[in-house]
């Protein structure tokens, strides 16, 4: 009895050590495929993210903000090296056909000086009081370009491109940053988490014919800027009246040093038939500190397409004068009037600014 009673006990012993050795080994092999599934969601997750990130981004990147139904389109890009000047213009809602105007002004990236400047002018001045509404009721609806045509007469000054921005999507891209500080101080690393939300908020209030190349290139140019370069100057109506006054304001700021440093002799020759048209582009060129010797008519007064005629090809000064004023084509110059100076601007009636 008691052998076959310790055979019987063996043989529990050795069926219960091969139970539990199974119900083991299925534990085991049941966490394994959790945790195997579980890196499955997590890979699937980690994809879809990617896929979502990367799409987001190229959209982000891709895709610039909307322009305005308009036909002063700039369509080069910045170089990031020469002055730039953009008009802005707050509206109530850039959706309204004719919306009310609450702020106008130009936005001055200077490069020669390293500076930023916004030179505001009130949106009430006689000449600009709703004149983006009333051009926006014209026939042709181009608000923009009446705006752009009547700033650039009042400050004498080459505009390069526009922004166009909704009062609503102003104010909410203000609230996620301090009420007062510098330009620099909104543009911190703390902020750039920021920069998905007034990206969108820029995608529905905004409107402009910037490029994504010319949006980064002037981010990065107010990062590195000293924060004592940095202006902002408000013009009264009464320095608007006077035209010297006004110039001798907003040289400063507009200024290229670069010009200056040349040091050419520069004459405007009208060839356009049009009246004021060279006196006008000596005011540009005077404003940006350009030396205007001579301003007078051209032989001819029914030209279309304007040139330089210059001694000093592939000067610098040479080069802004034929963007200013979209001139392609230059010639040596002839004796006479033409010897008189180093850079003899001739303007038709497609390069009256």
């Amino acid at each position: 009895m008691s052998r076959h009673y310790r055979s019987a006990k063996r043989g529990l012993s050795r069926k219960g050590r091969r139970s539990s050795s199974w119900k083991g080994l299925s534990q085991q092999f049941k966490l394994k495929r959790f945790f195997q599934r579980l890196k499955l969601a997590v890979l699937l997750v980690l994809g879809v993210s990617l896929v979502w990130g990367t799409l987001y981004l190229w959209k982000f990147f891709t895709q610039p903000f909307a322009s305005a139904a308009s036909s002063f389109q700039n369509n080069e890009s910045w170089d990031g090296k020469t002055p730039l000047n953009l008009m802005y213009l707050v509206v109530s809602d850039v959706s309204e056909l004719a919306p009310t105007t609450h702020g106008v002004g130009l936005l001055t990236f200077n490069p020669t000086q390293g500076s930023f400047s916004a030179i505001t002018v009130p949106s009430t001045y006689p000449s600009l009081h709703n004149l983006y509404a009333l051009g926006r009721l014209s026939e042709d609806r181009d608000g923009l370009r009446r705006v752009r045509d009547e700033l650039a007469d009042l400050m004498g000054v080459a505009i390069n491109g526009y922004v166009l921005v909704g009062e609503a999507g102003l104010a909410k891209a203000g609230s996620l940053f301090p009420a007062d500080g510098d330009v620099k101080d909104y543009i911190t690393f703390a902020n750039l988490r920021y920069l998905p939300t007034v990206w969108e908020i820029g995608r529905q209030n905004l409107l402009t014919d910037l490029g994504v190349g010319d949006i980064l290139r002037i981010f990065w140019y107010i990062i590195s800027l000293r924060s004592d370069n940095t202006n902002v100057l408000s013009l009264s109506p009464e320095v608007l009246q006077d035209q010297v006054l006004l110039d001798h304001k907003i040289t400063p700021f507009l200024q290229d040093e670069q010009m200056v440093g040349e040091h050419l002799k520069i004459q405007i020759l009208n060839g356009s038939g049009v009246p004021g048209v060279a006196a006008q582009a000596a005011r540009i060129i005077k404003n940006l500190g350009g030396e205007v010797i001579r301003v007078d008519n051209y032989e001819r007064r029914d030209l279309v397409k304007g040139f330089l005629v210059t001694d000093s090809s592939g000067t610098y000064t040479a080069a802004q004068l034929s963007k200013i004023f979209n001139l392609a084509d230059s010639r040596p110059p002839r004796s006479g009037s033409e010897a008189r100076a180093n850079i003899t601007v001739i303007l038709g009636l497609d390069n009256s600014y």
